[in-house]
């Protein structure tokens, strides 16, 4: 029986590291995977736009997500990785740890960006948010 995987993605190094990292392990570790990508509705509220403009961006932000989630699930599955996709709105982190738990994964494997120690100690790290917070087991992959 495969194991259940959640993998926050984005379009980032860090993201295809996590990615490379599920296809070497494939052999070793049958996995069905859950690639996640959440958009920030904080973020873009804290920039001041109008209701109008926050529904419009908002919309083009999921659709880019999901080219961007299909785009990893396409190189999973030329691996031969069952995967599939999920689109979700919030906090990330927060969003994160409530689909691990609602969908009971075995465990989420998440690699942080590198933004910068200054950075991340200022404002956190979704990376590290998800450790800290989630119940599930976590598998940090730097």
């Amino acid at each position: 029986m495969p194991v259940r995987v959640l993998v926050p993605v984005d379009d980032s190094v860090a993201a295809n590291r996590a990615l490379q990292y599920i296809i070497k392990m494939k052999d070793q570790i049958p996995m069905s995977v859950t690639l996640i990508m959440v958009v920030s509705e904080s973020q873009l509220k804290y920039h001041g736009f109008q209701l109008a403009q926050l529904e419009v961006i908002m919309a083009q932000s999921i659709s880019h997500c999901e080219k961007v989630v299909e785009k990893h699930r396409l190189v999973l599955e030329e691996a031969g990785i069952l995967a599939d996709t999920k689109i979700e709105t919030g906090d990330p982190a927060t969003v994160i740890c409530q689909v691990a738990a609602h969908e009971a994964v075995d465990f989420i494997i998440i690699s942080p960006n590198s933004y910068g120690k200054l950075s991340n100690m200022m404002f956190g790290s979704v990376a590290n948010k998800v450790v800290q917070e989630c119940r599930s087991p976590v598998f940090l992959l730097r």
